[in-house]
């Protein structure tokens, strides 16, 4: 006992001293700050510490390690849902992520208190095929509450090997009570832009940007060359619906491609300093007419995008208002292989120098052509997907029938699509009075 109290004592007396000096050093900016009293917090913290490892009844289970980063979680907890502390094993999950693919269901999350709200769901993934969409709310993974086991468990539980399997208990708006649903984990791979086809019957040239990555203003680039350029397309329509966002540099190269160089993109607003993004030099995409479509569901690098182009006036925007989104996120490597993801900034679309100008964090973006299904609309809608659940839930069927029933209803399902349908109809009265005068 005695050997266990020495070690305590010069471990807490080793930290003190750590911290005695980092509070020296940081001094001068806690006086900037007003936090006179950070060195009295520091001594309350190290008094919890002492009385949880003597007193605690399983102290024996808990290291300095998992209290120390338990106080790292709840410092970046009181911030804002965007910031957190990542635990190695976690940071190394995100590296997995930005790298390419990860086993898992396939989507993107916000949090609650005691769920994971979707914002979005990937093209072509487990969660997309079973018909999760934005704005569901997941309260349990395999039987257990998000609330009690934590949002980081939870979203490592719906994670694993490609093949197995994972049962979410999920809530959306206009059901009467939960569901469950059993989902396969596949590998995820992370694929930016997609679906790039000439509509049927048009001359609208149509693509989707699923997220902003590195690779993909490259990737967009290539397929506006490849499908678009030529005289024969009249026009484009890019779908950033369910977007969560990404990297704020390839939005910034992106809508280079279509407005001249050194045009405003987004003022990025930290605490200190500010820095402004401006439109590049490279490739410029033919003067066409251009919609983006939007939703609840386009975050971030998405929002940017749309509101910059549309502030521009070079796109007009189609769909339901964006999700509002306007913070930046930086991740800083930490000595102990784990990382701090720091909201650093707020974003604007406009420059400061003009009045009132627009907000779109926890605002979003409303379109100019605000789009949304019709109540008989929206009953056949849920008609078609009760149909599709049904079809994929059979017993006797394999997993390659379910994926081809899958394919098939989603081919199916474009026709209920009526923003795309109404961008598409825009584009072609514009091809024909252009072509009329």
């Amino acid at each position: 006992m005695k050997k266990h109290t020495i070690g305590l004592w010069l471990f807490i007396a080793a930290l003190a001293a750590n911290l005695v000096v980092g509070y020296r050093l940081h001094s001068e900016e806690a006086a900037k700050t007003g936090q006179d009293e950070v060195f009295k917090q520091i001594d309350v913290m190290m008094e919890v510490l002492q009385l949880i490892r003597k007193n605690y009844v399983d102290a024996d289970n808990i290291t300095y390690r998992m209290l120390f980063e338990g106080a790292m979680k709840g410092m970046t907890n009181v911030l804002d849902p965007f910031s957190e502390y990542l635990e190695p094993r976690d940071f190394n999950t995100l590296q997995e992520e930005t790298e390419g693919e990860f086993g898992g269901i396939g989507i993107e999350v916000d949090y609650d208190d005691d769920a994971i709200i979707v914002i979005s769901p990937m093209d072509g993934t487990p969660a997309e095929r079973a018909g999760i969409q934005p704005g569901d709310k997941i309260y349990k993974i395999d039987g257990e509450s998000v609330g009690e086991i934590g949002q980081e468990a939870a979203i490592r539980k719906m994670r694993g090997t490609p093949g197995t399997k994972v049962k979410i208990t999920y809530m959306r708006d206009g059901f009467e009570e939960m569901k469950e649903l059993e989902l396969t984990r596949a590998k995820i791979p992370i694929i930016s832009v997609t679906d790039a086809r000439i509509i049927p019957d048009s001359t609208i040239g149509f693509v989707r940007i699923t997220q902003f990555m590195e690779k993909t203003p490259d990737e967009l680039e290539a397929k506006l060359r490849e499908m678009f350029a030529d005289d024969k397309t009249t026009g484009l329509i890019i779908d950033l619906r369910n977007n969560p966002g990404g990297l704020v540099t390839a939005a910034v190269r992106i809508c280079s491609m279509f407005l001249k160089p050194d045009t405003f993109v987004v003022s990025l607003e930290g605490r200190t300093d500010k820095h402004v993004e401006k439109t590049l030099r490279g490739y410029q995409f033919p003067n066409k007419p251009l919609i983006l479509l939007v939703n609840e569901g386009s975050a971030s690098a998405a929002e940017i995008m749309s509101g910059c182009l549309s502030t521009h006036k070079r796109a007009k925007l189609f769909g339901t208002k964006t999700y509002g989104k306007g913070s930046v996120q930086n991740v800083i490597d930490l000595n102990n292989g784990g990382a701090l993801k720091l909201t650093i900034a707020h974003y604007y679309v406009q420059p400061d120098t003009v009045k009132n100008r627009k907000t779109i964090h926890k605002h979003g973006i409303v379109p100019d052509n605000v789009i949304k299904l019709s109540p008989k609309e929206a009953e056949a809608l849920k008609k078609f997907d009760d149909e599709w659940l049904a079809a994929r839930e059979k017993e006797d069927i394999t997993e390659a029938e379910r994926i081809k029933i899958d394919n098939e209803f989603r081919q199916k399902r474009k026709r209920f699509d009526v923003v795309l349908n109404a961008a598409v109809k825009a584009l072609m009265e514009d091809a024909a009075e252009n072509k009329a005068e």
